[in-house]
């Protein structure tokens, strides 16, 4: 069972903007984020709806399909933000923390409809934020309708995408200060950025987020440290240094990222604060002629007193950790250690500076941290990060595009 925090009040996320401005792209990665640090989040949104309703022709964009001498569509478009606001407010009336909403949101009117009906509708205490993503720069408008318009749509040509959006612009309100909101502005992909009446920990924390976001793909490679003496003798934790072997794997990584990178050395690079992370990283960095940026943060889980213990030692002094750990490997520690929770929180920091990257980031750690770093890509719930398989003299590459993210694997022999 997933296991969440919870806010003390309610949150709502409204997002507002014309189509192809990022909106789902940046509820995407807020959902994504606010789930792997432990919220109960969930997008309700037009096209949810949509794919939701088996009675509507999937073929229509709803979101975007305007044709005033066409009521219709204007009824269904309004029927199926309705809905979505509606399931919205059921999920936080139940167990939901956080929610986010993609609807109609483009004039005054649909706010204030909106904001009537939480009010009505809502029996319990909440927060609500608007997040406005503002675009005006024509390639990064077609770059958004080529990636999630017309990977639906195929049928559909960018000109007759232009044309809807165009109408929508037409009666479009922005966001302003005498509607007593609290909202940010994105503007241009956050070359630009407005905050007003910004309240709580979690909404600062939230606009955090937002200002390391940017629409480059790239790639993310994650790497366990080599092989040390532990590996060979069963133990755990500990700060080994690299065995002969090990030395040699990591030469061969650094062989294979000679290959990969093509000479750039424009690349994010990161290690823990461990001899076998350092010693991994500089010997691969020697190869590129780069240097790792050392941090803490990227440590391996601290096992506490069991801490360079082989499993049996640890099986045999201390059998009632080990059944605790069976039975809830997301928040068990060890006396005096970490869980993957707290390892979760410790690498927070790390995942701001990934999203700000916009090089290739190569991030050479240790398995629980590296498990943590990769559910965060893949959405896994956070209850399912023990078991993610994270193999040593592998080659993890990431590479997040909108709504997922591709992934490859390498065996380095």
């Amino acid at each position: 069972m997933q296991q969440y925090k919870k806010t003390q009040n309610k949150l709502i996320l409204v997002l507002v903007g014309l189509p192809a401005r990022g909106k789902t792209h940046i509820s995407y990665k807020l959902n994504r984020y606010l789930n792997w640090i432990g919220y109960k989040s969930e997008i309700f949104s037009i096209k949810g709806a949509q794919q939701n309703n088996d009675q509507l022709d999937q073929n229509i964009d709803y979101e975007l399909e305007i044709d005033p001498a066409n009521q219709q569509f204007v009824d269904v478009r309004q029927q199926l933000s309705f809905t979505a606001a509606h399931q919205l407010v059921n999920f936080l009336q139940n167990d939901g923390d956080i929610a986010l909403y993609n609807g109609l949101t483009s004039t005054k009117l649909d706010r204030q409809k909106l904001k009537s009906l939480f009010k009505e509708k809502l029996k319990l205490e909440y927060q609500v934020f608007w997040i406005e993503s503002i675009c005006d720069d024509p390639q990064v408008i077609l770059n958004n309708i080529n990636e999630s318009k017309l990977s639906r749509f195929k049928e559909k040509t960018i000109e007759q995408f232009m044309n809807q959006i165009n109408v929508l612009a037409q009666d479009y309100e922005s966001l302003e200060n005498i509607e007593n909101l609290s909202y940010i502005k994105l503007i241009n992909i956050g070359k630009l950025v407005k905050v007003h009446m910004l309240e709580g920990y979690l909404c600062s924390k939230i606009v955090s987020f937002l200002l390391n976001l940017h629409a480059n793909n790239r790639q993310i490679y994650l790497v366990r440290s080599c092989q040390t003496e532990y590996h060979l003798l069963d133990k755990i934790g500990g700060d080994p240094e690299l065995s002969a072997t090990g030395k040699q794997h990591s030469q061969q990584l650094g062989d294979y990222f000679i290959e990969e990178l093509k000479g750039n050395k424009n690349i994010t690079f990161f290690t823990s604060q461990m001899k076998r992370g350092i010693q991994t990283a500089e010997i691969v960095g020697d190869k590129l002629g780069i240097k790792a940026l050392k941090t803490k943060n990227l440590d391996e889980i601290d096992y506490g007193i069991c801490d360079g213990l082989t499993v049996k030692e640890i099986a045999a002094k201390y059998p009632k950790q080990i059944k605790e750990r069976k039975a809830n490997p997301l928040e068990f520690k060890y006396p005096r250690g970490e869980s993957f929770l707290d390892v979760i929180h410790r690498v927070e920091p790390i995942i701001y500076e990934i999203e700000r990257s916009r090089e290739p980031v190569l991030i050479i750690a240790h398995v629980a941290v590296l498990k943590c770093l990769y559910a965060y890509y893949h959405c896994n719930q956070i209850n399912e990060i023990p078991n993610i398989d994270i193999p040593i003299n592998c080659v993890i590459k990431l590479v997040p595009i909108p709504y997922h993210c591709l992934e490859s694997r390498v065996i380095i022999k």
